[in-house]
């Protein structure tokens, strides 16, 4: 799916997208109609004039690939003793596609996850590191100015929810919140209620009452489910990083890249982290049962010599 939106996302530049919308227009059926001119999505291919130097691949827009490609490569890494293979290139590529703030971080992040893993490091390469992130945020463009636009942006929109209420209501659509309006709205909603979060009360409250639109993925999360459910979904994913990494430190630096994509995105809620729930008894077994069989094939062989 990588390499399929990086050969659309080149198409898509010609003439404003006109191919891209054609193949739209053909395949109707498997097209998301959203009645948007700007919009042209067709299964596994999404594009939108507001994004046009951006690849939304097949999501709804570039952050949100962006955080699933993140996590792929992740896995990857993983599976792979974080290797540097032809996938992993394509994904990585895909990923520099989105212009997408959380998947940069998420990604700069995730490759000194492997420096650490394949050479260690020393103080001075992690302080290093460090100092080119440090520089990277207040002066590249899509870092910096963009998260502080953002944070002002949504600032001013909380002081006219009513505003935007009343005109998001005669469009017949959500009000749009951003990262950090969708946390402070929710914080301001619920306030002590987020420790245990509020279950289905939740989607009943922001749908009827001001029917907005989340986009911040960890209050979104716990919201529903709690900072205490949020803990036992960080630890249980920890607990399947903890399978293939071999330190603590590690593992942080895996639960910090699914933190600052989450942030970004609504994704905590979506099975490929959900799933992290219930992995961890199962890769235990296949360990178990792993660990098992060679011991038995090595002891064999052992007494047989």
């Amino acid at each position: 799916m990588a390499l399929i939106s990086i050969v659309f996302y080149v198409i898509q530049f010609y003439q404003n997208g006109a191919i891209v919308k054609a193949i739209g227009n053909t395949f109707e059926s498997l097209t998301v109609n959203d009645e948007s001119s700007r919009y042209t999505n067709f299964l596994i291919f999404t594009y939108d004039t507001i994004h046009y130097y951006r690849n939304s691949g097949f999501c709804w827009e570039p952050g949100a690939f962006g955080s699933f490609l993140t996590l792929a490569l992740l896995f990857n890494f993983l599976m792979n003793d974080f290797k540097l293979n032809k996938e992993a290139f394509i994904i990585t590529l895909a990923i520099l596609t989105t212009v997408s703030t959380t998947a940069y971080l998420g990604v700069f992040l995730l490759f000194f996850l492997r420096y650490r893993v394949l050479n260690k490091g020393s103080k001075v390469a992690i302080i290093a590191f460090a100092i080119i992130f440090a520089l990277a945020i207040p002066n590249v463009p899509f870092l910096g100015d963009k998260i502080v636009e953002i944070y002002d942006q949504d600032i001013k929109d909380l002081k006219r929810i009513e505003q935007l209420s009343t005109y998001y209501d005669d469009v017949q659509r959500q009000i749009p919140l951003n990262r950090f309006a969708s946390a402070i709205f929710l914080y301001e909603q619920f306030d002590w209620k987020l420790f245990l979060g509020v279950s289905n009360q939740y989607d009943e409250y922001y749908i009827h009452e001001y029917n907005i639109n989340i986009s911040n993925g960890i209050m979104d999360f716990i919201t529903k489910f709690g900072v205490v459910g949020l803990f036992v979904l960080l630890y249980r994913y920890g607990a399947v990083c903890k399978v293939y990494l071999r330190k603590t430190e590690y593992v942080i630096y895996s639960i910090l890249i699914l933190i600052i994509l989450s942030f970004g995105e609504p994704i905590l809620m979506l099975p490929i982290c959900v799933i992290f729930m219930f992995l961890p008894k199962f890769k235990n077994q296949d360990f178990s049962a792993l660990s098992y069989a060679y011991k038995t094939k090595y002891l064999k062989v052992a007494n047989t010599q």
